[in-house]
């Protein structure tokens, strides 16, 4: 399983991958810079106890691939590469800026944490449009050629993921039958994907994160579908 750990620019991002991994990244992220990657195994007390049992030559333990992307940005949405990048992880983890101090500049000016979560979904909305608007121009010079059964299904399911988006709407949230989310995952879709919020706090709020959560106006992500806060 791989995850892309994003999110805009000085907001925690290498920490947490430093975190996950016990790895320290070589330098910081530039424009066009290597991702930094790391991959660790997933304990499994089920596993351990099965290795103690049959005493296999070698226990190989479930992995999960951390790849710390460089930081949201207007120049880097623009990137074929670094979108192709996301579009290739399995789940997504936004860090996001909740704690505050005057030597880090905040890249809107300002903590808004609720915000900055809404920007780039947006961005990910965007993104994925862009993809569905394409494809379906295609779609219809394909079907002025030769009208198909297939044809027509994708462009039933483009036109209702279209319909979803532009509505500012992330397709992980919407209802899909599971021949749908098994067409949508042809497509690899950013806002598809499973979204894992990362809330970076001051010390501080450590311990009061029930009641930090609804003052920042956050108190419902843990009931959005596929996603999780932390």
């Amino acid at each position: 399983m791989s995850c892309g750990i994003i999110g805009l620019p000085q907001v925690g991002k290498t920490s947490l991958f430093q975190i996950l991994t016990g790895k320290t990244p070589e330098g910081s992220h530039g424009h066009g810079e290597t991702q930094h990657i790391g991959v660790v195994p997933v304990p499994d007390d089920r596993l351990d106890r099965l290795s103690k049992l049959f005493s296999p030559p070698r226990t190989i333990y479930a992995r999960v691939e951390y790849v710390d992307v460089a930081a949201i940005s207007k120049d880097t949405l623009k990137e074929t590469g670094y979108l192709g990048s996301l579009r290739n992880m399995d789940a997504l983890a936004h860090v996001v800026r909740v704690f505050r101090d005057d030597s880090v500049a905040h890249a809107k000016g300002s903590i808004d944490p609720k915000r900055d979560i809404e920007s780039v979904e947006l961005d990910l909305i965007l993104a994925d449009l862009g993809i569905i608007e394409n494809r379906l121009e295609r779609l219809e010079k394909d079907r002025k050629k030769a009208k198909t059964p297939e044809l027509e299904r994708e462009q039933i399911l483009l036109e209702k993921a279209r319909q979803c988006l532009e509505t500012e709407k992330p397709l992980r949230e919407a209802d899909w039958d599971e021949e749908e989310k098994r067409r949508l995952r042809g497509f690899t879709f950013l806002s598809a994907k499973p979204m894992l919020i990362v809330l970076n706090v001051g010390e501080e709020e450590v311990t009061a994160m029930d009641d930090v959560l609804p003052q920042l106006g956050l108190d419902n992500l843990r009931s959005r579908p596929n996603t999780l806060a932390t």
